[in-house]
């Protein structure tokens, strides 16, 4: 028997939205099809672009989406991408695609950390298992139809950026220099946690978070869309953990 975590079931619009039933195993509080028949859930959709405007504006002053030096970026572009098409369509196939590229920006981000200063193949090797290992977790959570797999290594994979952040922080940078980089890192930190309780909260009262929105009424009910927020503050976490890697993976060793 599969078994399906989603937050909010029957919704009244949910089954004559523009995108046919929902596949996805999960499901968020925004209420299917309110707003439009052209989208599943609009806020959670259109606050993806956060996602995409961090991508282009944490590229340096030479860099392109495509730079060798922007896998980061390009990765946070696809996450804004995917997960726009997932809120829009709640497909069992666009919540992986949204799923992965979550592992994949993550990974962009880890290899520039651990790699900036090691050999060409060691830089290589260390890529090609990165992406064995992920490869094979990818293809294990998409067959296995839950969630489960995904928030474990989600939080594994945030767990390798951080500590190895606060140990170059404090090996390359001084004064002023690891000060602002402190502070970028932390501010980005507290956005991303912050993000994270509000999507808890979306999925624990999402009962009281409909009948407040009710109450308030358009436009001011938006606010209570709090898988929304967590686009938008993880958004400025990633954005501000890639200015942070940028500075000391270009920094000289």
């Amino acid at each position: 028997m599969v078994h399906v975590e989603r937050n909010i079931v029957g919704d009244p619009y949910a089954q004559s939205g523009y995108w046919g039933p929902q596949t996805s195993v999960a499901n968020f509080c925004e209420e299917d099809y309110r707003l439009t028949k052209y989208a599943a859930e609009l806020i959670n959709s259109v606050t993806n672009l956060a996602y995409v405007y961090y991508a282009f504006k944490t590229l340096g002053p030479r860099e392109h989406l495509l730079s060798s030096t922007a896998f980061p970026n390009l990765a946070l572009f696809f996450v804004g991408v995917t997960s726009f098409a997932f809120h829009l369509t709640l497909k069992y196939g666009t919540q992986m695609c949204d799923d992965l590229s979550m592992f994949w920006v993550c990974a962009a981000i880890i290899y520039e950390l651990y790699t900036f200063d090691r050999s060409p193949s060691a830089r290589a090797t260390f890529g090609i298992i990165l992406t064995g290992v992920l490869g094979y977790i990818s293809a294990v959570h998409y067959q296995s139809n839950q969630l489960w797999l995904h928030n474990w290594t989600f939080i594994a994979l945030v767990t390798a950026i951080w500590p190895r952040v606060l140990y170059l922080i404090n090996k390359k940078l001084k004064g002023s220099e690891r000060r602002d980089a402190h502070r970028k890192f932390r501010f980005g930190g507290i956005s991303f946690l912050l993000g994270f309780v509000l999507w808890l909260i979306d999925g624990a009262a999402c009962r009281w978070l409909r009948e407040s929105r009710a109450t308030l009424g358009l436009p001011w009910e938006f606010v209570l869309e709090l898988h929304g927020w967590w686009h938008i503050l993880t958004s400025i976490g990633a954005g501000n953990t890639i200015r942070v890697t940028k500075k000391l993976t270009q920094q000289p060793s």
